[in-house]
């Protein structure tokens, strides 16, 4: 038997696309007694923590390119097919542990003028970006390794 509704359900079909209980009832598997396995909503553990949020980044030409050499160097590396959100997740969990010496450094850069996106400005990007990076990785290369494991 149906229980009733508490609350007055979204009538937007773009709601219902973000709903995930309607999401997961949409893929679950009919039990024999007729009712529908619904996933638990409980909060996930690390280790299930389900890749699910996307993000949109716009990058310069000479950053795709960068970054396309990233992923290649770790598919080459693990003779696997990585994807971009393989490689930028272990990047992302390599820089959360250099977070102490991250903000250390980036504390020394001092307060900075946001330069503006309009034509011509692209060298006070470069210059921007560039403080940014040198901060960037003066905290990677101060901080101490993930593990005291020697590599091979």
């Amino acid at each position: 038997m149906a229980t009733p509704l508490r609350a007055p359900q979204p009538t937007s079909s773009i709601a219902r696309l973000l709903d995930l209980d309607a999401a997961a009832r949409a893929v679950s598997s009919p039990r024999p007694d007729g009712e529908s396995l619904v996933l638990s909503r409980a909060a996930p553990t690390p280790s299930a923590d389900i890749p699910r949020i996307k993000r949109e980044l716009v990058l310069t030409r000479a950053a795709d390119d960068t970054f396309n050499q990233l992923v290649e160097v770790y598919r080459r590396a693990t003779e696997t097919r990585l994807t971009t959100s393989h490689v930028a997740r272990a990047v992302l969990k390599g820089v959360a542990h250099c977070f102490d010496q991250l903000e250390k450094h980036a504390r020394r850069m001092g307060p900075l003028r946001l330069p503006s996106n309009a034509r011509g400005r692209t060298m006070e990007r470069e210059r921007f970006e560039a403080r940014i990076a040198d901060a960037f990785v003066a905290g990677i290369r101060a901080s101490s390794a993930m593990d005291d494991t020697p590599s091979e």
